[in-house]
């Protein structure tokens, strides 16, 4: 007798007839935690460069870090979202390491602001002052949610950067940031 499956995941079930073995995650999930930290980070910095950064573009990244933070717990986790939209994204996580209520919700405000990575734009507006710091404190909740719900502090090898990139020194910035966020900030 095999034992039964999620209709939604295709994952087996566990139950008390059938032993379920301890699933690894999907490969590639701590480089989604790690680029969703950096350009959550990237965002924030941006508001103190407006010449650099409009509205629009620090919106932009703060959905991406929002979008990457996801996509990293969700393959942690072993769920592939159907699609990258931030509704989508809620969506697979709730079956998987649901989030706390308000933190959905806030998620699901970021995509009335512009639903990114949906084939027929419907929400699309400017985002506004109120937009950019909503955004940025909803991509700084859900690294907090993160840091508590994935392994932090992953013994993973991260691709070398091109000469012309930016220095080596992130990941030693990301190590120092993990060890606050370990601590009460969150």
């Amino acid at each position: 007798m095999t034992a039964p499956v999620c209709r939604r995941t295709a994952f087996p079930i566990a139950t008390r007839e059938h032993e379920m073995q301890i699933l690894q995650p999907i490969s590639g999930w701590h480089g989604h935690i790690l680029a969703g930290r950096r350009f959550l980070k990237t965002a924030a910095n941006g508001l103190s460069r407006p010449s650099v950064f409009n509205n629009e573009l620090i919106f932009q990244i703060t959905a991406m870090a929002v979008e990457r933070l996801i996509v990293g717990m969700s393959q942690y986790h072993r769920c592939m979202p159907a699609d990258h939209t931030l509704t989508g994204l809620v969506e697979c996580l709730s079956g998987v390491c649901p989030l706390d209520e308000d933190l959905a919700e806030a998620i699901n405000r970021i995509a009335q602001v512009d639903d990114i990575c949906t084939l027929s734009p419907e929400h699309r507006k400017a985002p506004e002052d109120a937009d950019i710091r909503f955004a940025l404190d909803t991509g700084r909740r859900l690294e907090c949610f993160a840091a508590r719900n994935v392994p932090w502090e992953a013994d993973v090898t991260l691709p070398e950067r091109p000469a012309a990139g930016p220095p080596a020194t992130l990941e030693a910035q990301d190590t120092q940031r993990s060890s606050k966020l370990k601590g009460n900030e969150c």
